[in-house]
């Protein structure tokens, strides 16, 4: 592994850095599917389809290396976070991006470390960093004035949108924090397929009456292209690329690549929804990155739930 390394670190940056790209665009597309069809059908469509693929490649993998299997008690911790994962992140997440800019939906995840960091001193699996407190004063800072902002221009739905995020944020970090038993067991990849998978599951029924229900002629070429690459780019590529650099590089400067997420998101819904980018929003930006980039790199190895957060968050 060290000798891949050495020889082609620069082709995985590379590829980091196209995978961090893909998952920017994400924020845009979720944006111009929701734009024509409510979040409950987008979200059925999502996790019907990327949990099925990513639970037969699991399964086929766990076939091809025989690993051993998942015993009833932990079987109880996937159907929990399973439930949590949909309802508590993903659905929030696609209700909230309904009423705010695809920038501000990336800018808010960024934050996904500084959640599970905080969280994990809870639980008390972390211990307290004054460099890593530095960075969650700045974080909670850029964010706050981010806020402020949508409040004083009275930008109602847009405030309503980022705050939905910002619990759907919160729900991923728990995920993160209270699933790493499961990941340290079975391995990211496996441990994540199955949640979603059991998650999706759970969804079904009320997705199966909400897609049934949908307007679905609202939906154009656009609008399909775009809940595909939701689902298949960043469901089920964008969570693959993901887990195999973690293989080969470590999680702490993977998760520095992921702080392009919002400036892609910006870019990308500036020149393809019209999506204006203010002096505040940019300002409140550089503070977050900062605030994370500290939190993330400040004594972190591969298992630390801050630095590992900077995977498929959306």
């Amino acid at each position: 592994m060290a000798r891949f390394r050495a020889v082609s670190l620069s082709v995985l940056v590379l590829i980091a850095a196209v995978h961090q790209m893909l998952m920017g665009g994400t924020f845009v597309f979720a944006r111009i599917a929701l734009q024509q069809v409510d979040p409950f059908t987008v979200a059925f469509i999502r996790f019907t389809v990327a949990g099925s693929i990513l639970l037969a490649v699991s399964r086929w993998r766990t076939r091809q290396s025989r690993v051993t299997p998942i015993p009833a008690s932990d079987q109880k911790r996937i159907w929990i976070l399973g439930v949590g994962i949909i309802f508590g992140n993903q659905l929030l997440y696609l209700y909230g991006q309904a009423f705010t800019t695809a920038a501000h939906g990336a800018l808010l995840f960024t934050l996904t470390p500084v959640f599970a960091y905080v969280m994990a001193i809870g639980a008390g699996g972390e211990a307290w960093s004054s460099h890593k407190g530095i960075g969650i004063l700045l974080a909670v800072a850029g964010s706050a004035g981010i806020l402020l902002d949508r409040g004083l221009h009275l930008d109602w739905i847009s405030l309503k949108g980022d705050v939905i995020i910002f619990l759907a944020v919160a729900a991923w970090a728990a995920y993160l924090v209270w699933g790493k038993p499961l990941v340290q067991k079975y391995g990211a990849f496996r441990a994540s397929a199955y949640t979603l998978a059991a998650g999706a599951a759970v969804y079904f029924p009320y997705g199966v009456y909400r897609f049934l229900t949908a307007d679905l002629s609202r939906l154009d070429a656009a609008g399909w292209w775009s809940i595909g690459y939701v689902t298949i780019v960043t469901s089920v590529i964008g969570y693959s690329i993901w887990y195999w650099l973690l293989k080969f590089m470590d999680a702490s400067r993977v998760s520095v690549l992921s702080n392009a997420q919002p400036i892609v998101a910006g870019i990308l819904g500036y020149f393809m929804l019209g999506e204006a980018i203010s002096a505040p929003f940019l300002i409140g930006a550089v503070i977050i990155v900062a605030g994370v980039v500290l939190t993330q790199t400040s004594g972190v190895n591969k298992k630390d739930p801050a630095a590992v957060a900077a995977g498929p968050r959306s």
